[in-house]
């Protein structure tokens, strides 16, 4: 059985690769987060004038 063998090099690509994903995703969510919450303003914004 042989021993294993990381690269130095190949961790630093690994690790920007899932810093690159996770920065990817949490953009995602903020997107939603902002979508979300315009979605919501107009929403109540009808609702007042709706009223009115």
């Amino acid at each position: 059985m042989g021993l294993v063998q990381i690269d130095v090099a190949q961790i630093a690509e690994l690790g920007t690769q899932v810093a690159m994903h996770g920065s990817v995703r949490a953009g995602e969510i903020v997107i939603d987060d902002v979508f979300e919450l315009i979605v919501s303003l107009v929403s109540v914004v009808v609702e007042s004038v709706a009223v009115v």
